[in-house]
C-alpha cells in the first residue's frame, strides 16, 4: 500500500492506495467513526489483483487526515462527509468508483450515492449506520452536554484497545498492527469521534430529522447494492438490515457467521468472497 498525502475541501488528507492497474473501476473504501485507513488493509491486495485501484481514506479529523473546522458532517444540506467523497475523488482523477463504507463510513457511502449517483457505481454497505435508529449506549452517550469537553482530556490507558474489542466477535484475529494503530489514531482522534458522532447521533439514537431527510432520497440512488454484516455484531446488531433493505430494496445481503463490526478485518476471505462477485455484476451490468 502506498500513502498518499492530497488536499481535499482544504484539508490535508492521507490516502492509501493499492494499485491494480486502470483496466477497471477503481474502489474507494471509508472507515467508520474512530478508524482510519488501514481498517481496510486485510482486504485491499485482493481487491486490486482484479485490476482495480484501490484508495482508502483517512476521514478528516480521523488517522492522519486534517480536522474540519466547524461543518455540517450530515446536512442534511450541504452535508460535508459525502462532499469530502466527491471532492476526493475529483482530486484523484477518478471519474466514477464503486463506494464501500464501513459503520459510519456506511452511511456516507450511500449519501455520496444519492448525491451523486452518476460517480457511483456501487455500493457496499459493511454494517451501515444512520439507515436505523438504534445505537449502542455507549455511542449515544457521547451526545450528552460536556462530553465534547470530556472527549479532550487524557484517555485512560487501554481504552482504544477496549473500543477496538467491542468491534469484533473473536478478539484473538486482532492483529498487533491493529492494536497499535488503535492507541496511534484512535485517542488522538477521540475529540473528532465525538463531534462527527453527536453531530448524528443523540440520546435516543440517530437523529431523525437527518435519518428522515436521507432516507427520502433513497429514489435517487437506483444502482447495485450490497449490504455485508456479521451476525454477531455488539455495536449496530443484525436487527438495522430491516431498516436498511426496507430503504435500498434493490440489496442484496450477505451475512458473516461469527463475525462481528468489521467483516473487512475479522473475515476477510468471507467479505471478499461476497463483495467481489458483486463488483463483477456491477460493472457486467453497466456495460450490457
Amino acid at each position: 500500500m502506498e500513502p498518499r498525502t492530497i488536499t481535499v475541501e482544504g484539508l490535508r488528507t492521507r490516502v492509501l492506495v493499492e494499485d491494480g492497474g486502470n483496466g477497471r473501476e477503481p474502489i474507494v473504501l471509508v472507515h467508520g467513526v474512530g478508524g482510519w485507513a488501514e481498517n481496510w488493509r486485510p482486504v485491499m491486495p485482493a481487491l486490486a489483483s482484479t485490476g482495480r485501484q484501490v484508495i482508502a481514506l483517512d476521514l478528516p479529523g480521523f488517522g492522519q487526515s486534517e480536522a474540519p473546522r466547524r461543518v455540517r458532517y450530515f446536512g442534511p444540506e450541504e452535508a460535508f462527509y459525502p462532499r469530502f467523497v466527491i471532492a476526493a475523488m475529483d482530486v484523484l482523477g477518478i471519474e466514477r468508483a464503486h463506494i464501500a463504507g464501513n459503520s459510519m463510513g456506511g452511511a456516507i457511502a450511500y449519501m455520496t450515492a444519492v448525491t451523486a449517483p452518476m460517480r457511483t457505481r456501487s455500493i457496499v454497505l459493511v454494517a451501515p449506520g444512520g439507515l436505523g435508529r438504534d445505537v449502542a449506549f455507549f455511542l449515544r452517550a457521547c451526545s450528552l452536554p460536556g462530553f465534547g469537553l470530556v472527549a479532550r482530556l487524557p484517555r485512560p490507558r487501554g481504552a482504544a484497545r477496549n473500543v477496538l474489542r467491542t468491534c469484533f466477535y473473536d478478539a484473538g484475529r486482532i492483529t498487533p498492527e491493529l492494536y497499535e494503530e488503535a492507541e496511534r489514531y484512535g485517542n488522538s482522534s477521540f475529540p473528532e469521534f465525538v463531534r462527527a458522532l453527536s453531530a448524528g447521533v443523540g440520546i435516543r439514537g440517530v437523529r431523525r430529522s437527518l435519518r428522515d431527510a436521507w432516507v427520502a432520497r433513497s429514489a435517487l440512488y437506483t444502482g447495485p447494492a450490497l449490504v455485508v454484516w456479521g451476525r454477531e455484531d455488539f455495536v449496530l446488531p443484525l436487527r438495522h438490515l430491516a431498516d436498511v433493505h426496507a430503504t435500498l430494496r434493490q440489496a442484496q445481503v450477505a451475512l458473516i457467521d461469527h463475525c462481528g463490526h468489521m467483516p473487512q478485518a475479522e473475515r476477510p476471505d468471507e467479505f471478499l468472497a461476497a463483495t467481489l462477485p458483486f463488483l463483477d455484476r456491477a460493472e457486467q451490468a453497466a456495460a450490457a
